[in-house]
């Protein structure tokens, strides 16, 4: 019998504590604890120089008298010290936050200090929002895919069997927060397309990006999703029209850049690459909603012609969701 919590059956026994990011940042503690090889690693990589750690102390959650709680902190005596940050999804910890446990490391009069910021975003992303280094301090970001590759490459560097199987519990728990590997999520999200051009001297519209170019792109947050979802719907013209697999994606500043026709944006987008088109059995039709409004759906209320309207298929995925909770 399959251990369910929730209604879903969690990949590692690190799930057991939910896929949030304290679950990630508890996880990753006490395998810092328990592997001197991903703890080499992680260290190797923050401080980009090999340093001593065996006598490290890991510190999950410290309280200060600022009131704040830190969500983990590496110090090994007085050669360095580092606090690190995490985010579940593409966004990363805010400036005033990290502001707030800067004092802390320069408190400890250690060698070395960084603040390490750890969420779904790529490095080159993150620098895009966070300054280089704060009071001195140097900021290091890495990603929840850099982490699951360093104690893939801990893993394999180990000899110990225990610190094997805690490795091999951690790869798989960050599964659930590294992008794009949701390959079983079966909700589409369903936006809606203009046929007028999308901005001032260009030509093209929202619907040409699909049929002609077979991308879409979106702002990142802002309402809009933080991380790419495995499925995208399309409406326009009263009715949904496809269905698209997500197949590959990239993040732009200007997405102009990647196509002239396009229109030019001054923040970061996702770009996708779409697959094939899937269309309804049955017409479905937009039914309750506003002009632009954005939903989730799962994949088959909208393709199986069980459901009328994606409103309906909405209100379905909803009930269902309801009822795992």
């Amino acid at each position: 019998m399959p251990l369910t919590i929730r209604g879903a059956q969690p990949q590692s026994v690190f799930g057991l504590t939910g896929a949030d990011e304290n679950s990630a940042t508890f996880a990753l503690g006490w395998v810092l604890e328990q592997s001197p090889q991903l703890l080499e690693a992680v260290v190797d990589a923050v401080f980009g120089e090999k340093l001593d750690v065996s006598d490290s102390a890991i510190t999950l959650q410290r309280h200060a008298e600022d009131g704040g709680f830190t969500d983990l902190e590496i110090q090994a005596g007085l050669r360095f010290h580092s606090i690190l940050e995490a985010k579940r999804y593409w966004d990363v910890p805010d400036t005033l936050q990290l502001k707030r446990y800067v004092g802390r490391l320069l408190e400890a009069k250690t060698d070395r200090r960084r603040m390490i910021t750890v969420s779904a975003a790529s490095a080159a992303l993150a620098q895009r929002q966070l300054p280089s280094s704060l009071q001195g301090v140097p900021i290091v970001h890495l990603s929840w895919t850099d982490l699951q590759r360093l104690a893939r490459r801990a893993k394999s560097a180990s000899t110990r069997h225990d610190e094997k199987l805690w490795l091999n519990q951690f790869i798989l728990h960050l599964q659930e927060f590294v992008s794009m590997e949701r390959t079983t999520d079966n909700k589409v999200y369903v936006v809606s397309l203009g046929a007028t051009p999308m901005g001032p001297g260009k030509k093209q519209t929202w619907i040409e990006v699909v049929e002609k170019d077979g991308c879409y792109f979106h702002p990142v947050g802002d309402t809009w999703p933080v991380q790419p979802p495995n499925y995208i719907g399309f409406r326009y013209r009263g009715q949904l029209q496809s269905v698209h697999h997500i197949e590959s994606w990239d993040i732009l500043r200007n997405v102009a850049d990647r196509n002239p026709n396009w229109a030019t944006t001054t923040r970061d987008h996702f770009v996708y690459q779409l697959g094939p088109a899937m269309r309804p059995q049955k017409e479905v039709r937009t039914g309750r909603l506003y002009m632009t409004l954005r939903v989730w759906c799962a994949i088959d209320t909208l393709l199986s012609g069980a459901f009328a309207t994606i409103s309906d298929a909405r209100d379905e995925t909803k009930r269902r969701l309801d009822e795992i909770e």
